[in-house]
């Protein structure tokens, strides 16, 4: 359903769109096709502004205060951020510390190692910088959904142009040039949000499953182990069983 969603998008009625019954709504691009209504823009386009973490901020880790996100606090799994191995810091009263600030909707990329890994900054998360590994793209909310820009280019179909540029014999690197040039297929405003919201609640729906499963794993785990080492009998279980 991800898939179909962010290379068929829906019609006027909430549909998928069908590129077999109806191949006259589709079109070629550089990512593959996609409904012809929908237009290929660099994320250049799409942003106020581009940038990347400044280095040595290691001087300025702290037990407590802003977030610092780092590769490790991005996820293959989802476009939302890892909140575990948080790390702080006291960040300097310069020009270059406001730089780096995050807001809300800003698109996070992973520019070295690991390259291309998506992440998008929530409401809510209070003061918070980001690291040299990490482009920061500051999507225009007047012309695109950063969710819905976020998904895009965590989704194969957007991801296939960044494996394209990781040279294997180089060190793994992507610059700022090289991210605004990045191409994301941008469907109408109204298209977005929808196809958006649709995703954040798949993505609501595996976290909450998730959870269950691991509840339900820490509980089989607990019960082998009582009947590994004898707190509870089997024979006591069969018994209730039979009953």
């Amino acid at each position: 359903l991800l898939h179909d969603l962010l290379t068929r998008g829906i019609d006027e009625n909430g549909e998928l769109r069908d590129p077999e019954r109806h191949p006259e709504q589709f079109k070629d691009s550089p990512l593959g096709r996609i409904p012809k209504a929908w237009e290929m823009k660099e994320l250049a386009q799409l942003s106020e502004f581009v940038t990347s973490g400044s280095r040595g901020w290691a001087a300025y880790y702290a037990d407590s205060g802003p977030l610092f996100i780092r590769i490790g606090n991005l996820t293959r799994e989802h476009i939302n951020l890892r909140f575990s191995n948080l790390q702080h810091v006291l960040p300097p009263d310069s020009s270059e510390g406001k730089r780096t600030a995050l807001q809300p909707g800003d698109l996070l990329i992973s520019i070295t190692a690991d390259l291309g890994i998506i992440g998008v900054v929530p409401d809510g998360l209070g003061e918070a910088y980001v690291n040299q590994h990490i482009a920061l793209v500051r999507i225009d909310p007047a012309r695109a959904n950063s969710r819905w820009v976020g998904q895009y280019m965590a989704a194969p179909i957007a991801q296939e142009q960044i494996r394209r540029l990781d040279d294997p014999g180089a060190k793994a690197g992507l610059n700022l040039p090289t991210v605004r040039a990045l191409l994301c297929a941008l469907p109408s405003r109204g298209e977005q949000d929808e196809m958006a919201a649709r995703v954040d609640a798949l993505d609501a729906r595996i976290v909450r499953e998730e959870r269950m499963r691991a509840k339900f794993d820490l509980m089989k785990r607990g019960l082998m182990e009582d009947l590994l080492t004898g707190r509870v009998r089997v024979t006591a279980l069969l018994e209730e069983a039979a009953e």
